[in-house]
């Protein structure tokens, strides 16, 4: 396409068609197309799809954040996020509509309060801070209008949700007591534990029965894909024999960056902040009559000396306007007032830490390594983009290897987690995520592509030979699954045996003489509930010994899969709600805030069906 698109031909085709937008203009369909169609429509308020698209980038952002990584659009679809902003958008806009009617506000004073008292904006010192608020905003892309309509929003929200449960002063009590005596009560088990080994002799399985224990459990059985790959790898050591570092040039790195090898000087810094310079000089004339700053610090502004302790720090640390006046104290010296953003600055140092000048021979090796690195990055840089260059053109790996003068290493049969045949790692492979993830993604013929690995080096692959995954025949897998199938057999003969001891227990035995009559101990579990995960029993078991009346008795697998057990009950602890009043509160408050969620959800419902509500979903879906 590139070499295409730089002949006479196609340039003469681009001409013509700008010719003909010059001749017969630019048509309003093409100028106007669904993307400004309003999306959501909530009574007298609409959504454009471009808003929609603000808040869904938003959100994307803020998700993003949170996973620590950047999401995909495919990745932002399995979360669910284009419905979850609708989810936003609409409830945002059914409460201006119904606020709006019912004459509901907030002024300015309390949108102030609330966004001053945020936790996200409050620095050290727990006062608002204009610097963070926002940083908050440009992280999250809002406008300040944009965010305090938001918060209006919720302080009308609240205005018109918050008094529904009102009168909902707790969970109902008969409600919460059936719950936890459900959830609290324990029991413990009474049984003993029938092994699989117990059943010594087991029969030799013919091969239709081995061949029908690989047809139930194929992937027990099965080679993994198998695939011969070919590829290039441009890494940093590669190309590093080819870079050549003067000492002129280490000097010259060493001039320009020697502040960042310098330890610079440190001092452990206290401060307090105050809203007014006559605050602030009030203060400092107590310190300098003799009082102590952190005296001072508790009694003006009730900060501990926790709060006000900044610790080591250097002239980076600090904001442009204390850098000096700080750093030109003596130690237990105390600055005048000093006004920033964030107020008043009251400034003392406990203690001073000295820097110290870096070495030129000190530091000569790092400089080699990061000159190195840097001009490595480069030729790799240049080897990839003629490598692309080659493929774009039509090169086959090996082809483009030979032009460029690049090795194109070869691997055997490798499976999707780099193992040979025999079950064993193969070393030689480039330690690059998503190396092996590709060479089973593409398949034989595909057009090379080059990659770019994390350590700042590149590859690509061809694939070369598959093999597909394949059950194994009997003949490769006979062993295994000859003890496999016996393996079954015993526990079958041995689940069969528990339930002939079942029929004896539920006929009026005692688990105690079958136990000795089998040599084996009855053993107690210690008392678990429901879904207990540390029980002695198996989850199922354990779910078998709840479903018990007392005197009946079960038949389960036991918790390490290699026996049944016979049990029956041997206690059965009640919930006690007097003597665990912390789980009883908590069912309860969880049944509260049930109902409560419940009541608004059905409230918002109503006012869907009362104000309307219009959500063009298709195409919403065209574009996320």
């Amino acid at each position: 396409m590139r070499k295409g698109a730089s002949g006479w031909l196609a340039k003469g085709l681009l001409l013509l068609l700008v010719a003909s937008f010059g001749i017969w203009g630019i048509g309003s369909d093409m100028l106007t197309s669904s993307v400004g169609n309003n999306v959501i429509e909530v009574g007298d308020t609409t959504v454009s799809l471009g808003e929609f698209q603000r808040d869904y980038q938003r959100n994307l952002n803020i998700l993003s954040s949170r996973l620590n990584t950047q999401l995909t659009q495919d990745q932002a679809r399995q979360f669910g996020l284009a419905q979850m902003t609708i989810n936003n958008i609409a409830s945002r806009a059914l409460v201006d509509e119904k606020t709006r009617s019912l004459g509901l506000s907030a002024n300015d004073d309390a949108v102030r309060t609330v966004i001053q008292s945020q936790p996200a904006f409050l620095n050290q010192s727990g006062q608002f801070d204009r610097f963070l608020f926002e940083q908050f905003l440009a992280r999250n892309g809002y406008s300040e209008g944009e965010y305090i309509n938001i918060v209006r929003n919720d302080i009308t929200g609240d205005q018109l949700f918050g008094t529904l449960p009102l009168g909902l002063t707790g969970a109902p009590k008969p409600l919460t007591d059936t719950i936890y005596a459900y959830a609290a009560e324990k029991r413990s088990a009474k049984y003993i534990d029938i092994l699989d080994s117990s059943i010594g002799f087991a029969p030799a399985p013919t091969d239709e029965e081995l061949e029908a224990l690989i047809g139930e459990k194929p992937e027990n059985y099965s080679a993994p894909e198998y695939r011969k790959i070919s590829y290039i790898l441009l890494t940093p050591e590669s190309v590093a024999s080819a870079v050549d570092i003067a000492e002129e040039d280490l000097k010259a790195e060493y001039d320009a960056r020697k502040s960042e090898f310098d330890t610079p000087e440190k001092r452990a810094v206290q401060q307090m902040i105050f809203e007014t310079e006559e605050k602030a000089a009030a203060a400092r004339k107590k310190i300098a009559e003799g009082a102590d700053f952190a005296d001072v610090a508790m009694s003006d502004l009730q900060l501990t000396k926790t709060d006000i302790d900044l610790g080591l720090l250097s002239p980076a640390d600090l904001l442009p306007e204390l850098q000096g006046p700080i750093f030109a104290l003596e130690k237990g010296g105390v600055t005048e007032p000093v006004k920033t953003i964030l107020g008043w600055h009251v400034a003392t140092i406990s203690d001073i830490q000295p820097g110290a000048a870096s070495n030129f021979e000190d530091v000569k090796d790092q400089l080699r390594k990061d000159i190195l690195l840097n001009r490595a990055q480069e030729l790799l840089y240049a080897q990839a983009t003629k490598l692309e260059d080659e493929f774009a053109g039509g090169a086959k790996l090996a082809e483009a290897g030979q032009s460029l003068g690049l090795t194109v290493l070869s691997t055997d049969w490798i499976d999707a987690e780099g193992k040979d045949k025999s079950g064993t790692a193969v070393s030689s492979l480039p330690d690059a995520t998503g190396f092996l993830s590709e060479a089973f993604a593409r398949s034989t013929g595909d057009d090379a592509e080059v990659s770019e690995t994390a350590g700042g080096g590149y590859y690509a692959i061809a694939v070369d030979e598959i093999e597909p995954a394949a059950v194994r025949p009997l003949s490769e897998v006979r062993d295994q699954v000859t003890k496999d199938w016996q393996d079954n057999w015993r526990h079958e003969e041995t689940k069969k045996k528990a339930d002939a001891l079942l029929v004896r227990l539920n006929g009026g035995e005692t688990l105690e003489k079958i136990a000795a009559e089998l040599g084996v101990p009855v053993q107690t579990s210690t008392p678990a509930l429901r879904n207990d995960v540390a029980s002695d029993l198996s989850p199922i078991a354990l779910e078998g010994l709840f479903d018990l009346e007392p005197g009946a008795y079960g038949v389960n697998i036991n918790k390490n899969n290699n026996g049944t057990l016979v049990y029956g009950i041997a206690e059965i602890v009640p919930a006690d709600a007097a003597a665990d009043t912390e789980t009883y509160t908590e069912i309860a408050n969880r049944i509260t805030g049930s109902v409560r969620t419940g009541i608004v959800a059905e409230y918002e419902n109503y006012l869907q069906k009362d104000i309307g509500i219009s959500i063009k979903e298709e195409l919403i879906r065209e574009y996320f």
